[in-house]
């Protein structure tokens, strides 16, 4: 905004509280703009000090007041794309009791995969006054969610997720290696037809798992059926139609992996309703080892959920802290669990589920 710019004539609705979104709006500046100047930030240009503090007047927006007895406690936003996914609160399990250690505060955001939500929860960590925020996006690209908090500094911890910005920190599991732990095994075991279910193109655990995928047929010299690549949207129900949708195909196949538990789930109730058995007419494989799983006796591939989340927070506070400067990686192993959902086949025998 120039010296000259005036701001904007948009106003809150009258029937609401106002928002730091309704000062930008009507500043014509970034919300982490009008969060520095409400926190006092030194480094704000005359102008846009001057512009956002005409908003808040105009506005009436007051800053929500920290809890009561919160002095110099530390805190810091987790913000996770769904939490019906049974892997994350795994994650957010190490997270918190870690949190506990350090006496720090977590302020939990649930984006419900909807990247307006996910946008609104950022926004209002910046309101809170976060010391930093552990990040599970739910698309890309990232620019534009965490500009704000780039723009204050804050320290930022990808959690399961890979990024290319030279100023943000990982923790994940090594997602490649496990996708190529799962299609070694199958293919030990006599398997040469397998379906692959994947999670959205923009997720990097899909580009990794995928890159697995491909590579455990590399090194045994086959290749892989491109049509039995199918995606599930991370999903129970996108994977049962998914697999429905491959099966009135009537493509033929004797495995399949899928890029997590629960779409593994889906595509198990998708061979059932179609009259299949696993394993004896198709094996199956996920991803992540949630408890459901071992109930299911799943065969599967799993991260180290509460070890990913305890390290996330644990590096979050050495950012804070100032033990540690970006950028960091941390990266850990996932493991194959073997259970009754896979059985070998001949070699010999086309590995082809029933037609």
């Amino acid at each position: 905004m120039s010296p000259q710019a005036k701001p904007s004539q948009r106003t809150p609705k009258p029937d609401r509280p106002a928002t730091i979104r309704d000062v930008a709006a009507l500043a014509r500046v970034s919300v982490a703009t009008v969060s520095r100047v409400v926190h006092n930030h030194p480094k704000v240009q005359p102008h846009l000090r001057k512009a956002v503090e005409e908003a808040i007047g105009a506005t009436g927006y007051r800053l929500r007041s920290s809890p009561p007895g919160r002095g110099q406690g530390i805190r810091i936003g987790l913000v996770i794309p769904d939490i019906t996914n049974a892997y994350f609160p795994l994650v957010i399990r190490g997270v918190c009791n870690t949190a506990l250690v350090h006496g720090a505060e977590i302020v939990l955001c649930n984006a419900d995969n909807n990247s307006a939500t996910e946008q609104r929860h950022i926004e209002r960590l910046l309101e809170r006054q976060v010391d930093g925020v552990i990040y599970i996006p739910f698309l890309e690209p990232i620019e534009d969610p965490i500009a704000g908090l780039l723009e204050m500094g804050l320290p930022i911890v990808f959690l399961d997720r890979e990024h290319r910005h030279e100023r943000l920190c990982a923790v994940l599991s090594d997602n490649e290696e496990g996708a190529f732990q799962a299609i070694t095994y199958l293919l030990n075991l006599g398997h040469r037809s397998i379906v692959f279910i994947a999670g959205p193109e923009s997720y990097s655990t899909t580009v990794s798992r995928a890159s697995g995928y491909r590579r455990g047929f590399l090194e045994m010299g086959l290749s892989y059926r491109e049509e039995l690549v199918i995606h599930g949207d991370t999903t129970y129900d996108g994977a049962h139609r998914a697999t429905i949708k491959l099966l009135d195909k009537r493509a033929s196949f004797s495995a399949i992996f899928a890029s997590n538990d629960m779409m593994a789930f889906g595509a198990w109730k998708a061979l059932e309703d179609r009259g299949l058995r696993v394993p004896e007419d198709v094996s199956i494989i996920g991803y992540d080892d949630v408890p459901l799983s071992a109930i299911m006796s799943l065969t599967t591939i799993a991260q180290p959920a509460f070890e990913i989340g305890r390290n996330a927070l644990t590096l979050t506070m050495d950012l804070i802290e100032g033990r540690r400067q970006a950028p960091q990686r941390v990266l850990l192993r996932d493991s194959l669990i073997i259970r009754k959902s896979t059985r070998g086949l001949s070699t010999n025998v086309p590995p082809e589920h029933p037609q």
